[in-house]
């Protein structure tokens, strides 16, 4: 009697079912984090944005020898850099042959800027609805002695931008979790 060899040619639907519950469990754990790193990117993403163009007014006050403001759009998902023009006397010693430099940024999906403002100190809004930050000057400092803006993602937790007057320059700290795209904060993680 000659034996006969059985070749598996498939899997059974046991073992395809074992398989795919595996892999549902591992998507399942995998998902979350995967979805944080993807907020947390975009946060980081706006937070480098508003830098660049922190250090983008800073240099170009100091190179055109004339006032640059930072203003946010407003719905906050934009940055414009461009030249203060309330300051005459500074705008009118400054070269004329140069055209002044103007940036504007969007901001990543979902991002937006929110400037803080204390009672004290009332926001100044153009003629387009632009609101102004920090106005940066041709020695290299600030008007303002200290901007603070808050880059926020519903669901993320937030980062806090500081302009330092003295020196012009930007420090990012943590902020607080945003629970919706309207609501201001829901618990300080400092």
């Amino acid at each position: 009697m000659v034996a006969r060899s059985r070749n598996r040619r498939g899997y059974s639907l046991i073992e395809v079912l074992a398989v795919m519950s595996l892999l549902v469990v591992l998507g399942g754990i995998i998902a979350p984090t995967i979805r944080t790193f993807g907020r947390d990117s975009n946060i980081k993403a706006g937070t480098d944005t508003l830098r660049g163009r922190v250090a983008d007014a800073r240099s170009a006050a100091i190179e055109d020898n004339r006032p640059y403001r930072l203003s946010i759009s407003p719905d906050g998902t934009k940055i414009r850099v461009s030249p203060d023009d309330e300051t005459s006397e500074t705008a009118a010693n400054a070269d004329d042959t140069d055209e002044p430099t103007t940036i504007e940024s969007d901001l990543p999906k979902n991002i937006t800027i929110v400037p803080e403002t204390d009672e004290a100190t009332q926001q100044v809004v153009d003629s387009e609805g632009w609101v102004r930050v920090a106005t940066f000057l041709p020695n290299g400092t600030c008007r303002e002695d200290s901007a603070v803006m808050e880059i926020r993602e519903p669901g993320s937790l937030s980062k806090v931008v500081r302009i330092r007057g003295l020196t012009a320059t930007a420090s990012v700290s943590n902020g607080t979790t945003v629970t919706s795209a309207t609501s201001t904060t829901a618990g300080a993680i400092k």
